[in-house]
């Protein structure tokens, strides 16, 4: 009797289960289309995006007052100074214009900020990249020249042009002189020799010089260096032709 009474409880469980279940089932699919529409609706990908194509106009030179009035576009703004533009003008835009594009598509904007005027810090001895950073703050140009120096760490400011305490503006040209490890422009003459011919080209040639050869009678086995021009320990300039005198034997 027990279990007859069981299996009608579950029959009428089941019955009550399904309906609840089938409206859950239609309720989702409905939410499913609904936030797969938004998607396709609001999305910037043209490949999801059911937004007709329209023109995208050149702002370049409008105010970005004007530019918001067109609401066809989302905009994303970048504020830089501008030697060349005034405040709060669009200096330039992407995608750039003209073009066909999808309405509500994002357009990045860069809008001056002006001119600014300001002094030129002084930046001797200070690393080229934290020069480098504090320039870019005031809008200016960078121009950067590297120069071999003996009494400055590499990669130090040597000066500045404009010089410290002079008036800039964003847009200026200044110019970093950088220090790089000087270069000796000079070579040490090995003492060759004694040697053998071989090795005496690999020493010399090793040192930044250049050798020519002149072979000679002499009571000194062959192949051996007798003479060389410019003696052991000499400082000449890089690729000085050094000749030497080898005994081809008695």
């Amino acid at each position: 009797m027990e279990e007859k009474t069981r299996k009608k409880v579950r029959r009428k469980k089941r019955k009550i289960a399904l309906p609840i279940a089938a409206t859950l089932a239609v309720v989702s699919v409905f939410v499913a289309v609904y936030l797969i529409y938004n998607i396709l609706e609001k999305s910037n990908n043209p490949l999801l995006t059911s937004q007709p194509d329209i023109s995208l106009p050149s702002f370049v030179g409008m105010t970005e007052s004007q530019v918001r009035a067109d609401e066809d576009f989302q905009y994303e703004v970048e504020y830089v100074y501008n030697s060349e533009y005034d405040k709060d003008v669009v200096i330039s835009q992407k995608p750039t214009a003209p073009r066909t594009v999808k309405k509500n598509s994002i357009v990045k904007l860069k809008v001056s900020k002006g001119v600014l005027t300001s002094t030129m810090p002084n930046l001797e001895k200070q690393p080229r990249n934290q020069a480098e950073a504090a320039l870019s703050e005031l809008g200016v140009d960078l121009y950067i020249k590297m120069e071999e120096r003996d009494d400055f760490p590499e990669g130090l400011v040597i000066k500045t042009e404009p010089s410290a305490g002079e008036n800039i503006s964003s847009g200026d040209v200044v110019t970093l002189y950088i220090a790089v490890e000087e270069v000796s422009r000079t070579r040490i003459s090995p003492n060759v020799i004694g040697m053998q011919v071989a090795e005496a080209r690999t020493a010399i040639s090793t040192s930044g010089l250049r050798v020519r050869v002149v072979e000679t009678v002499n009571e000194q086995p062959a192949g051996t260096v007798i003479w060389q021009e410019h003696g052991p320990g000499a400082e000449l300039p890089v690729g000085t032709l050094v000749e030497i005198h080898v005994s081809i034997g008695p």
